[in-house]
């Protein structure tokens, strides 16, 4: 990806359609925002020193992820504390991205990841998501496809994801030969076998997936602004057939090994269940899991984008060499 192509491009259209932005057309430019998530959309920041929006470009594989959003966005920033949606872009402004979305700019906005003592916001994201869980109004505005299990559930949000992960490391190897050696490539593969047959062993993944989730709820998607008031961010993959365990498991992430997990466990259990507690630990075994194998396929994107690709492979090459030795200690002593 060309970030100063991107760049101008985007700045030519937003000048273009100044009128529909509220901007003004000789002042206005992009610049791009580097998402430490991936690189699969393309986030772009527009000001025309006045006010600034959000740009969110996809991928043909990920249009359509993007369009739900933008059918159902003016409800999730009524009712979910989501951005509001400016305008739809429906042209391949910049090459290979032919569809986008363009967002207010949450000012003066923190991710909660950054945040030292979050526990209040995070107790209000808690009390949001529980109700997103169950919200069977917006549910009906999602396509739903023939009913899952919450096994299956997890099969596509992780293990064909690890899967697919695994066939482009192994095809890429010469980028990871420095620390990442082939029994730790066949290791990947036993683990996420082994991980296939502990879910279809577990009664409470047999049942129907039917809960709305927002599905990446992490530290970086909830911005907190000045005044304690945040927003819900990055909700491409929302679906109406999920699991609540994948949300509770993302956002409470940090604080799995805390002293103070037991209290959040206790918080859990009291709005969703003791089923999604019992997943929710499985689904802590795949997020480690993920620190593992994901931030692998992470550094080979990075060579896609030059401009960030020193920073974000030394990033993801430390939470591999952090989180497999972690991983084998947990686990791998209890097996």
């Amino acid at each position: 990806m060309n970030v100063q192509l991107a760049e101008r491009k985007i700045a030519e259209w937003a000048a273009a359609n100044a009128a529909a932005l509220g901007m003004s057309p000789e002042r206005i430019q992009a610049s791009y925002i580097y998402n430490p998530g991936g690189f699969g959309n393309l986030s772009i920041r527009l000001t025309d020193g006045a006010s600034r929006l959000h740009v969110k470009l996809a991928p043909p594989y990920k249009r359509t992820r993007l369009q739900q959003w933008a059918r159902v966005s003016d409800y999730l920033a009524l009712h979910y504390s989501a951005p509001m949606l400016i305008h739809e872009i429906n042209e391949e402004v910049v090459p290979g991205y032919p569809y986008g979305l363009v967002f207010e700019y949450i000012e003066d906005a923190v991710p909660l990841a950054e945040i030292h003592n979050a526990n209040e916001i995070r107790s209000a994201v808690l009390k949001i998501i529980a109700k997103l869980h169950h919200d069977e109004e917006l549910r009906e505005l999602l396509p739903v496809t023939a009913t899952r299990s919450y096994a299956e559930a997890f099969e596509e949000e992780y293990l064909t994801r690890f899967t697919e992960d695994l066939d482009g490391i192994r095809e890429s190897r010469e980028l990871l030969k420095d620390f990442v050696t082939d029994e730790t490539l066949t290791w990947f593969g036993e683990e996420i076998e082994k991980l296939r047959e502990i879910i279809s062993q577990t009664p409470a993944f047999q049942k129907a997936a039917v809960d709305v989730v927002h599905n990446d709820l992490n530290g970086n998607n909830v911005l907190v602004r000045g005044d304690g008031s945040f927003r819900i961010i990055d909700w491409d993959d929302l679906t109406g057939q999920g699991d609540a365990a994948m949300d509770y498991s993302v956002l409470l992430w940090p604080l799995a090994d805390d002293p103070s997990w037991p209290n959040w466990r206790e918080k859990v259990l009291a709005a969703a269940g003791d089923g999604v507690v019992e997943r929710l630990e499985l689904y802590f075994r795949a997020k480690l899991l993920d620190d593992v194998i994901d931030v692998l396929a992470d550094y080979v994107e990075a060579e896609q984008v030059p401009e960030y690709r020193e920073e974000a492979q030394r990033k993801s090459k430390a939470i591999h060499l952090f989180s497999y030795p972690k991983y084998l200690a947990k686990y791998e002593a209890n097996s």
